[in-house]
């Protein structure tokens, strides 16, 4: 890390206990499954404070780091909940923590996060499945420029006829 690079404050820190981490699966029904999980989501966050992430998410590069806890299973139950793929459970929380048309707006992109730790945990009960989300902020200057200034030249560009 340079010194221009460092882990702020916490920003979020929250369990979404009991869910049952969500993947994409056939693609179907994927909007009805981020509209329950950004449900899940904000119904841990305080108001007040949901409507202070969002405004402030353009001001800001992050680190993520996410926790799935994945049930088991049972001996008398063929499940594949213990074996779902990160990258499909990463994708469905990255579009709700996004400003997409689920989204719950807390990440102005994907672009802004520039450290991802994800893993998964096997528990013993459905009661206990779910996701422990938080995001810190990660103090680099010359990023969040690089990011701004991205994102300003993709507003003004005049579309293609």
């Amino acid at each position: 890390m340079s010194e221009d690079t460092q882990t702020g404050e916490t920003i979020l820190d929250i369990t979404v206990v009991p869910f049952e981490p969500i993947t994409p699966g056939s693609g179907h029904g994927v909007a009805d499954k981020q509209s329950r999980l950004a449900e899940a989501i904000s119904d841990k966050i305080q108001p007040g404070k949901l409507a202070e992430l969002r405004k402030e998410r353009a001001n800001r590069v992050v680190t993520l780091t996410v926790l799935f806890y994945l049930w088991k299973g049972s001996p008398n139950v063929t499940d594949t909940r213990p074996v779902k793929d990160i990258d499909n459970l990463l994708m469905v929380l990255l579009d709700v923590l996004g400003p997409g048309p689920q989204g719950l707006g807390l990440l102005e992109s994907d672009s802004f996060i520039s450290e991802l730790y994800a893993s998964k945990q096997l528990v013993g009960s459905e009661e206990e499945e779910g996701y422990r989300i938080v995001v810190e902020e990660f103090k680099d200057r010359e990023m969040l420029r690089t990011l701004k200034a991205h994102s300003g030249n993709r507003q003004t560009r005049a579309p293609k006829p």
